[in-house]
């Protein structure tokens, strides 16, 4: 694929409030779906598709820990760094700085029902 198609794809995909969110969220650390869902409470269903369109954009992939799917921030240097330069230009919003707030007080244990926190963790 040719380097203006990759960038139109991922200049697309960024370009939706919660998918930009979710990109600054993941530059600050790895998360599940429940810790997105806790931070933007919206439809699970809409976070999913969310994470398609970022996971086929290339901007971030996601891996299997224990029982959960982990989403990251793509290890592609330039995507990171386009990435990057978008949260410094929205970092003093009010949305960003609650968001990033959230992720430090939440983990994958207590925002998901079902999991029963392992005595190690």
């Amino acid at each position: 694929m040719n380097t203006l198609k990759i960038t139109s794809k991922v200049l697309k995909s960024l370009s939706e409030k919660n998918r930009l969110r979710i990109a600054i969220m993941l530059l600050k650390r790895n998360l599940c779906v429940c810790e997105i869902n806790e931070v933007l409470h919206i439809a699970l269903s809409t976070i999913s598709a969310h994470l398609k369109n970022l996971k086929y954009s290339g901007v971030i992939e996601d891996c299997k820990e224990g029982r959960w799917v982990v989403y990251k921030l793509t290890d592609n240097q330039e995507i990171r760094n386009f990435v990057k330069y978008l949260y410094e230009s929205v970092k003093e919003d009010k949305t960003i700085k609650d968001d990033l707030s959230k992720i430090d007080e939440i983990d994958r244990y207590s925002c998901s029902t079902q999991a029963t926190k392992p005595e190690n963790a």
